[in-house]
């Protein structure tokens, strides 16, 4: 029972000793710098922090350290440091950390955490690092088709200018369009920095007429990560147009055949009817009946008394007065 009661006692005076310690003793530590205030991508910047005594007793060994750093952002010094005694009350340290930013560090709040050890305390304190980026800002600055009319079954390239007027840098820029055409729908068009554009070429075969209406989908990387924008666009495809060229050569082509047709048959309606009337012609003098023998000599008869005195006839004598 005695053995109980001294253990007791003992414990509780040194839960008292421990206690009045505590309360004597204390050190703060304090984010007095940031510099510079804007950190951006890759960059160097310093953290200044200003440890004090502000307790009654000496400390003793004072240990800051660096418990938890973003992967964002590097350090060049230990992350375990050793503060110097702090001999009276309201004694200061400053200590100065030097780190950089990597290249491709996420812009936005990181947390950085810090550990102060002295006397059998610990305390614990929370520093906000913020990142500065610079944001890229895609949109299209012009639709074109070529040709600018297109027709049912014409080859269509659509071109799609994209502009960046932002002022950071757009990585893996893909643009997609969803048109109702077979053909390409996708293209790569790489790294736009700030102010500069680029065209995103689509060819497809125009097999249907009238308005269309199709989202386009732009994907991107920038300082903040990935990043989407969506736009719709209008696109009209003409009935099929005739070919009046073809139409005309056509018509003067069959104007010409039906020319030739009928001046090929009039010219020999007119040849067969010279035969025609040739041969008619041949055929009446082959088919005129001859005299008889009695009508020939009677005609030759009297043909001779017409000229010559017959043979034996006296010529006559013309009457006196």
């Amino acid at each position: 029972m005695k053995r109980g009661l001294i253990i007791l006692f003992l414990i509780m005076s040194i839960f008292l000793v421990f206690s009045v310690n505590a309360e004597d003793y204390c050190v703060n530590a304090v984010v007095s710098d940031i510099s510079p205030s804007s950190i951006g991508l890759n960059e160097e910047f310093t953290i200044g922090i200003q440890v004090e005594n502000c307790g009654s007793l000496i400390p003793g060994i004072v240990k800051l350290e660096i418990i938890t750093l973003p992967p964002d952002i590097e350090v060049s010094e230990a992350k375990l440091i050793e503060i110097p005694t702090l001999q009276y009350a309201n004694s200061e340290r400053f200590i100065t950390y030097h780190m950089k930013t990597v290249s491709d560090a996420k812009p936005g709040l990181h947390l950085l955490q810090l550990r102060l050890n002295y006397a059998y305390i610990t305390k614990d304190y929370d520093v906000e690092i913020t990142i500065i980026g610079k944001e890229a800002k895609l949109n299209i600055a012009s639709v074109k088709t070529e040709p600018t009319l297109p027709y049912k079954g014409d080859l269509v390239e659509l071109i799609l200018r994209i502009e960046n007027f932002g002022d950071g840098i757009a990585n893996s820029v893909i643009v997609a369009a969803e048109h109702p055409f077979e053909g390409i729908k996708q293209s790569f068009l790489g790294t736009l920095d700030g102010g500069e554009d680029g065209p995103a070429v689509f060819t497809f075969v125009a097999d249907k007429k009238g308005d269309f209406e199709f989202p386009v989908n732009i994907s991107y990387t920038d300082d903040f990560g990935q990043n989407e924008i969506s736009s719709m666009i209008n696109l009209i495809v003409l009935k099929k147009k005739t070919n009046w060229g073809v139409l005309i050569f056509s018509l003067f082509l069959i104007a010409g055949l039906v020319w030739f047709v009928r001046h090929y048959f009039k010219t020999k309606r007119k040849k067969d009817t010279v035969i025609k009337q040739l041969l008619e012609g041949k055929n009446h003098i082959d088919s005129k009946p001859l005299k008889n023998n009695k009508e020939f000599k009677a005609s030759k008869k009297d043909k001779s008394f017409s000229g010559k005195n017959h043979k034996g006839s006296k010529p006559l004598k013309k009457s006196k007065k």
